[in-house]
């Protein structure tokens, strides 16, 4: 198929000599370049002059209505791929049945090389839309390949909103395959004005592929259409504002105890139980040796003996008869509680107060929302898991691109009541919107200490697993973070 090759130059043109040197070995109808200035790049290479450029990736949208191939290939600044990686990226739209190729990184490779955050956004949406196999493949990226079928699907001037096109392409059931491309060693483009970022920056280039995904993402219906996990909220307002509306049944007023420790603050320990029998007075014991001033245990539709072993713990223990999801427990528990700073912790896991004081200590010391770190326990943070990707995307919106995967999902964390009240504890509902929530208040949130909550974690077949989809765990923490991000967008 006559094969036209499209070439960026808006930002750098270092790149140009060699890229076009094994472009004209694929024997391409034509090879377009796009560019704010004049070039000389010998014959068979036309220059196309542009200054309206609306955003970083507009040339793609002008360089398609200049094409003239049945298959387009957009080829970026970011590297010099060589004839042979341009070959076998290609051979499943000139060969093939695809209609659109995206690039993805050869697994394995992904140990050589540094993921790239970004990706993590890509990853979330296309599990949002059902392509878990193109894993964090976009067409964001580029080397990308279109024939001029899906191009009419896609549409001319969606190219300059990439993420848009993403979706159309996947909505417009086109046949779409992510193809291995590169190792990690070609020879990269040295565009600072791009790329140029410190550790826990945002690059302009990760900022404006931030912002495409974020104004997707708030286009879908609320939460993506995902569930929620059947979460009662509206229990959860009605105790926030004193109108509970059903039988609550509290045990266990004891004073409040004041000590030392804390600089003479007040902790509230919040621990949500639902059928924890098991465990829940080991948990309790270790939250004991802090000397809180109160522990709250919100036990929510327990059929066992959970309450009961909290109260002979002499805790308050608040009941409800129905299951209400561990994050409305936490949201009353918070509505409940007394204490100037709020651990919360959960009924299945038990950790050691050695590992629960630093989350305490980091709020006493002026920490608004102390965080846990659980990178550390991961292998390639946003490599093919949504639950984690979900977690990067978002601190990325935010800007804090230092908080790694650090989230209000992961327990234990703690919270400083004068920071975050005025907030409204029912803001817990939801962690990641209320993370979000948190941010744009301005508040402290640090990383600030680690305690490897997943091998802990009680594997729930229920809510871990499913035959088919995601399972209903993932499925609503997905939806959590795509609701926090549709609240982020809507504030901006």
């Amino acid at each position: 198929m006559p094969l036209s090759i499209l070439i960026s130059a808006m930002h750098g043109t270092a790149h140009l000599t060699k890229l076009i040197a094994a472009c004209k070995q694929l024997a391409p109808l034509e090879i377009i370049v796009i560019s704010k200035r004049a070039l000389e790049l010998g014959s068979g290479v036309r220059i196309v002059l542009t200054e309206a450029v609306e955003n970083l990736f507009s040339w793609r949208s002008e360089a398609a209505k200049h094409a003239r191939g049945s298959v387009l290939l957009f080829l970026g600044e970011e590297q010099i791929d060589s004839l042979s990686g341009l070959q076998r990226f290609l051979f499943p739209i000139l060969y093939g049945n695809a209609q659109v190729v995206l690039p993805q990184q050869d697994m394995r490779h992904r140990r050589m090389t540094k993921p790239r955050p970004i990706h993590s956004f890509s990853l979330l949406v296309n599990n949002l839309f059902g392509r878990t196999d193109l894993r964090e493949a976009s067409l964001l990226d580029t080397p990308h390949a279109m024939t001029r079928e899906a191009l009419s699907k896609i549409g001319v001037e969606q190219l300059a909103q990439p993420a848009q096109a993403h979706k159309q392409a996947v909505v417009s059931g086109l046949s779409i395959t992510a193809q291995t491309f590169g190792t990690g060693t070609e020879e990269r483009m040295f565009l600072p004005q791009l790329h140029g970022s410190l550790l826990k920056e945002l690059s302009l280039y990760e900022k404006l592929v931030i912002a495409e995904q974020l104004d997707l993402v708030s286009r879908l219906p609320f939460r993506g259409g995902l569930s929620d996990g059947g979460r009662r909220r509206d229990i959860a307002e009605n105790v926030s504002s004193k109108n509970s509306g059903m039988a609550v049944t509290q045990v266990g007023k004891w004073p409040l105890r004041r000590t030392t420790l804390y600089g003479g603050k007040m902790v509230s320990v919040i621990i949500p139980a639902l059928n924890e029998a098991a465990t829940i007075q080991q948990v309790i014991r270790e939250v004991l040796r802090m000397d809180p001033a109160e522990i709250i245990v919100v036990v929510n539709g327990s059929v066992d003996q959970t309450a009961q072993l909290a109260r002979e713990c002499g805790v308050t223990t608040v009941e409800f008869p129905h299951a209400l999801g561990v994050d409305t427990g936490r949201a009353i528990g918070a509505s409940l509680s007394k204490g100037d700073i709020l651990l919360f912790v959960d009924a299945d896991m038990i950790m050691t107060a050695h590992d629960l004081y630093p989350f305490v200590l980091a709020c006493e010391g002026g920490v608004d929302v102390a965080l846990n770190d659980v990178s550390v326990f991961l292998n390639q943070p946003c490599a093919d898991n949504v639950f984690v990707a979900c977690r990067q995307a978002l601190n990325l919106a935010l800007n804090r691109k230092d908080l790694g995967i650090g989230s209000l999902v992961t327990v234990p964390f703690a919270l400083r009541r004068e920071a975050v009240a005025p907030l409204g504890w029912p803001t817990l509902l939801c962690p990641p919107k209320a993370q979000a929530a948190y941010a744009q208040a301005g508040v402290k949130m640090e990383l600030v200490h680690q305690v490897n909550s997943f091998t802990s974690n009680r594997i729930r077949p229920e809510k871990h697993f499913a035959s088919s989809g995601m399972p209903p765990a993932v499925e609503q923490i997905a939806g959590d973070h795509v609701e926090a991000l549709q609240f982020l967008a809507k504030e901006r």
